[in-house]
């Protein structure tokens, strides 16, 4: 073999070698050296039975992801922690002291621009915060009844509060309990033996009345007396006064109501009359009118023949001779 054919067949060699070494790399990492991912964690407090590694993570149905990984975490305190505070942790929010993280990839291209463009992935957290803040949520979701096998969906829900577990809260999303958690809650929290015990007492009192036969006498004495009562209503005087009485009132109705016609008429004529005295009274009263002139007038003249009498009558008093010699007496 020349020297020439030998470098080549090596060359060849290493080249095949490398790009052997890159695809393993492609596979055994699931391709991600190549993907536009961004990782975030979301942590469950209650089960995730049916979801798996692999598991989409959808957006109101378009797919963003994947769940890449599931763990389970024991919070600070949780192996010295009594059995009072495991207790209260349940009572306040159905929760134990043992999370589960699961750890999911977005795919950034999902995130497109309005013009078009691949998105970095600072930018991709960027908008996945401000949706964050937006109220934007993880939960399970039950992906097929056949199956049972759930999936992650993201969605808005501004009313649910964040709550953080992690000390990077920028690559957490908050998450929420699935209709079914909320469900298995609600049911944990109704007292089902006290139910139970009430249904098993009425049961046995149900099961008392039917073996002592007083059921049966109930139903007959309650038909007897249900026969009774409408012998009464349909032959007995009682059932001849209600019809005379029913009878009487619907021929007294018509003449009633013309009766009531004709007082609301006349009602009705004697307030317009009221009315116009109103009115008149007003027309009397008012300062500017004829009347209160008039009056304002003669009772200044009254003022007036007052003053000249009581004029008069001081005269009088000092020369009563001015009667019979007249004012000209006094010199």
């Amino acid at each position: 073999m020349s020297a020439d054919s030998y470098k080549t067949t090596v060359g060849a060699f290493v080249l095949g070698a490398i790009a052997l070494l890159a695809l393993g790399i492609v596979l055994l990492g699931g391709g991600s050296l190549l993907k536009n991912d961004t990782e975030y964690v979301l942590y469950f407090d209650g089960s995730v039975s049916g979801l798996s590694v692999g598991a989409p993570v959808v957006f109101r149905g378009v797919p963003m992801g994947s769940v890449t990984r599931i763990s389970l975490v024991v919070r600070p305190g949780g192996f010295t922690a009594s059995a009072e505070d495991i207790k209260t942790a349940r009572a306040e929010n159905g929760a134990s002291l043992v999370t589960i993280p699961v750890y999911i990839r977005i795919d950034n291209r999902s995130l497109m621009r309005a013009r078009g463009g691949d998105v970095s992935e600072e930018l991709a957290r960027r908008v996945i915060r401000r949706m964050v803040q937006e109220g934007l949520r993880a939960r399970l979701q039950l992906q097929s009844m056949i199956t049972g096998q759930y999936r992650v969906e993201l969605d808005f829900h501004p009313d649910a509060p964040a709550y953080y577990h992690s000390t990077t809260p920028e690559k957490e999303i908050p998450t929420i309990p699935s209709p079914i958690d909320a469900l298995q809650r609600s049911l944990a929290k109704l007292p089902l033996e006290d139910m139970v015990h009430s249904l098993n007492n009425i049961l046995t009192s149900l099961s008392g009345a039917l073996a002592g036969d007083r059921l049966k006498q109930g139903l007959i004495a309650f038909a007897a007396s249900f026969t009774e009562v409408q012998k009464i209503l349909t032959a007995s005087p009682l059932r001849t006064a209600l019809d005379d009485t029913a009878r009487a009132v619907q021929k007294e109705v018509p003449a009633t109501l013309s009766a009531f016609r004709q007082s609301m008429d006349k009602l009705s004529t004697s307030a317009t009359q009221l009315n116009a005295l109103t009115q008149s009274a007003q027309g009397i009263i008012d300062k500017n009118s004829p009347t209160m002139l008039e009056i304002r007038q003669l009772l200044k003249e009254c003022i007036a023949a007052a003053r000249s009498l009581r004029q008069l009558t001081d005269m009088l008093e000092r020369n009563p001779e001015a009667l019979l010699k007249g004012r000209q007496g006094k010199r």
